[in-house]
């Protein structure tokens, strides 16, 4: 008979012993992050806008103009409510043994990735970023072409903490 068969066992787990994400409290990402998106949904809005003006010089009718004026408003309204309810559902949390990141108001995404999975993370900050002082946490996993979960509108000092105390727990895990 073989040897490893004798200590080898894989039991079935109780589901309900399992610990529940849900009850994690999340931390909440900068409320500048929010300026950010609305500062990006405002510069498309004056694209599209600028856009319907050349189409206006170009002789559309002014029926037509009104609608695409009407559409072009309700979808930016909608937008930054969007961005509002967004910012509302960001939060993300660094456990013992993994990181949980949630997003989404009418979808709703949870990311679990445990520190044994993790590569490596960075730390990255676009022009806007830069100007309203925040940062985005990239956290890699094997096998993937992009970063697994991005934390947006961190602290840069926050993001530099979250930084290092993942290198500790992957580099902890290795050997």
């Amino acid at each position: 008979m073989d040897p490893i068969a004798n200590d080898f066992s894989n039991e079935q787990l109780d589901l309900a012993s399992l610990p529940k994400y849900e009850s994690v409290a999340f931390s909440s990402v900068s409320s500048k992050y929010l300026i950010k998106m609305n500062i990006q949904t405002g510069i498309l809005m004056l694209v599209l806008f600028i856009m319907l003006g050349v189409l206006w010089f170009l002789q559309l009718n002014q029926l037509q103009a009104g609608i695409i004026l009407a559409i072009i408003s309700v979808a930016f309204i909608f937008r930054f409510w969007n961005n509002y309810k967004l910012l509302q559902s960001l939060g993300y949390a660094v456990r013992d043994k993994d990181v949980v990141y949630k997003r989404g108001f009418i979808f709703n995404k949870t990311t679990i990735i445990p520190f044994n999975r993790v590569q490596h993370a960075s730390i990255s900050r676009g022009v806007w970023d830069k100007l309203l002082g925040i940062s985005s946490l990239n956290i890699f996993t094997a096998g993937g072409s992009g970063s697994d979960i991005t934390i947006p509108g961190l602290d840069p000092e926050m993001a530099v903490r979250l930084k290092e105390a993942i290198a500790v727990k992957i580099s902890k895990d290795e050997f």
